[in-house]
């Protein structure tokens, strides 16, 4: 059954809602988050942080953008779930969407921990919004409330805030980065903020603006996101969770190529991401030509590169004298994979 309703995460009236064949479960896709599931088969829906879930699904969601049609989709169904379902994707075994897990974990490592980075973020969000230099930008008010970090729900419960309050929150960083000159324009609200035709700006990025964003995209990246190239197949699924699990406790969130690429082709998005990354972790155990490439392109980033390879596997002779993690079975890889990061990632 589909219907049109409210997006229950940042309120943007009129999206796409479908009951699936999973009674369980139920699909949204809204402009401002993006296509997205949730399931109430765990606990993972109950447990989201609707102040940090509105950010994460602006910033990260999945949307169809240009003519491109995308398949994938945050769900709050089990990571294990999840990655079964993208392999049968990528086999092209009758699946034609493809889930990308998402729990509060995930979330709060991705959400800002300072002031100064939801700055950054939101200038480095501004430029992505934008087709070309100095153009003028007008953002709808659920928008803006995500773009801003804005605090929709009390703390002690899901109330929402109230309308005045929430205006408040989002002129106040507004007005931020017009007082630090990286933007400029017209920094008010236009129209009722509870009317669905209300907007926010306009607003272009001045030139410091634009300078500050050089800055971010050309210094390593001190985020939490780390990119994983490996081979994706039912018969890897047990390396993939060991090498997440790594990364987790490390104090990462590993981000895998295969929720990245699309129909086997290097995207702008895929080089988007490396870019992007802390540092990047690549497994070589099944030699495959995409993996060289991923690494051999972080490299020529700078970025830092950890590399995995199963005992008994030869290296191509370019990169074998790099230290790898030599592993002989998936469990002892998490721990290991922990301490080289520590080690190595400062």
């Amino acid at each position: 059954m589909n219907a049109m309703e409210q997006c229950p995460v940042c309120g943007k009236r009129g999206i796409f809602k479908q009951v699936c064949y999973d009674p369980t479960a139920v699909f949204y896709e809204c402009p401002v988050c993006g296509r997205y599931e949730y399931s109430m088969e765990n606990n993972a829906y109950e447990e989201l942080d609707y102040n940090e879930l509105a950010p994460f699904l602006f910033y990260e969601g999945f949307r169809n953008q240009q003519g491109r049609v995308e398949h994938r989709y945050y769900s709050t169904k089990s990571r294990e779930w999840c990655d079964t379902y993208t392999v049968e994707f990528r086999n092209d075994n009758n699946i034609a969407e493809m889930p990308v897990h998402m729990d509060q974990k995930i979330i709060s490592l991705w959400f800002p921990k300072s002031f100064s980075q939801k700055v950054d973020m939101i200038l480095i969000k501004l430029n992505e919004l934008t087709e070309f230099v100095g153009q003028e930008i007008k953002l709808d008010i659920p928008s803006l409330l995500s773009c801003m970090f804005v605090r929709r729900f009390k703390l002690d419960n899901r109330e929402t805030v109230e309308d005045k309050e929430l205006v408040k929150q989002a002129l106040y960083m507004t007005s931020y980065l017009f007082e630090i000159g990286y933007v400029k324009g017209i920094n008010c609200i236009n129209g009722d903020v509870s009317r669905a035709d209300s907007y926010y700006g306009e607003i272009s990025i001045t030139p410091k603006g634009y300078d500050r964003i050089d800055q971010l995209q050309q210094r390593d990246n001190d985020g939490k996101d780390v990119l994983v190239a490996m081979r994706f197949g039912s018969e890897t699924l047990k390396l993939r969770e060991a090498i997440r699990e790594g990364i987790f406790e490390a104090g990462y969130h590993a981000i895998f190529i295969d929720e990245v690429e699309h129909n086997g082709f290097i995207t702008p998005e895929l080089l988007s991401r490396i870019n992007k990354s802390r540092f990047v972790v690549v497994d070589l155990t099944h030699r495959n030509n995409g993996a060289y490439f991923e690494e051999g392109y972080a490299m020529g980033l700078g970025k830092t590169v950890i590399q995995l390879c199963k005992k008994g596997v030869e290296l191509h002779f370019d990169i074998a004298q790099i230290n790898t993690i030599m592993w002989e079975d998936e469990k002892d890889i998490p721990l290991r994979l922990k301490n080289r990061i520590e080690a190595t990632i400062k």
